[in-house]
Order: structure tokens, then sequence, then C-alpha cells
């Protein structure tokens, strides 16, 4: 006996739906979630939930059983009107931007951009889209962006707390 499976590839538009919602996607380029077991269904976008075969190959259970998971962490937010977002993102200091950019070619989450203030270019967060993982403020070269609840102040408190046991 011979059994052929045949071969399944993503959907031709995945890329192109990937970048429309901020979705990050496999090497394979199935689309991925924010975590395989924690919350398979949601995504690093506030309010973007996966089903089906979009994540990669699925017989019907679980394609079924992603779909009811989807549909009942989408209804969260629809019937609260709103969705909760985390409230760490980065922050401009203008006074020390230069407007290089370097960090709007680097976010994830293209939640960056430059603006136009005062006759000078400054980059500006789009809150909504940060999600605080700190890689532009990691790599700006003025050190103009600051990630809201890890102040330099607070990251060397708990370093120190963690060398020394908690002591002082």
């Amino acid at each position: 006996m011979v059994v052929l499976a045949a071969a399944i590839q993503p959907a031709a538009d995945t890329n192109r739906t990937r970048k429309l919602f901020g979705v990050s996607c496999s090497m394979d380029g199935w689309l991925l979630e924010a975590h395989p077991k924690l919350n398979p269904c949601g995504t690093t976008t506030a309010g973007v939930f996966l089903a089906g075969v979009c994540q990669g190959p699925k017989d019907i259970p679980d394609t079924v059983a992603s779909a009811e998971g989807a549909a009942s962490a989408a209804s969260i937010p629809i019937h609260m009107g709103e969705v909760e977002l985390e409230p760490y993102f980065a922050q401009c200091i203008e006074e020390k931007c230069a407007g290089c950019g370097m960090c709007v070619n680097l976010c994830p989450y293209s939640a960056l951009s430059l603006v136009e203030k005062d006759g000078r270019k400054v980059m500006q967060v789009t809150e909504a889209k940060c999600k605080g993982c700190g890689t532009c403020g990691g790599f700006c070269p003025g050190g103009a962006i600051w990630m809201q609840h890890f102040a330099t102040p607070q990251v060397v408190a708990q370093i120190d707390a963690f060398l020394l046991g908690g002591e002082q």
C-alpha cells in the first residue's frame, strides 16, 4: 500500500495579509500565534486572531477547535466594545532625537514613523502598534528613546537586586 499526502503551502496572499495586520510569520510563511500554548489563537497585534490552516497544516477537528477558540477570543473585545492594550511602549525625547530614522527601519511592529515638528524630523510612536520590545531604544545612537516603565534607573535597580540577592 502506498499513501501520498498532498503538500500544503500558505495562501498566495498570506504575506500581504501579514503586513496589513502586523502579524509575524514562520520561516515557511505560516502566520504565527502569540504563544503556542498560552495564546494559540491570538497574535502580537491586539484584536487580531488566527484560526485554521493559516497557521500550518491541520486536520478538520484541529481547524474547528482553533476557529472556536478564535471566535471566543474575538467575542471578548467585541462585547466590551474596546481592545485593552499593555501600557508598555517606546517614548521619544524629542530634544535628543536627530531624526535619523534608524529606529523606524528596525521596529518589528511598524510602530514608528518620522514626523516634521518645529522644522525638523523626530520619531513618533503609534502606541497601539508598539509592544515595548525595546529594539528601537537599544539602537538609537542619540539615546532619544526610552521604554515606558523601563527607565534606566529601574533596570539598574533590578540588576543590582538580582546580583546582590536583595542585600543592600
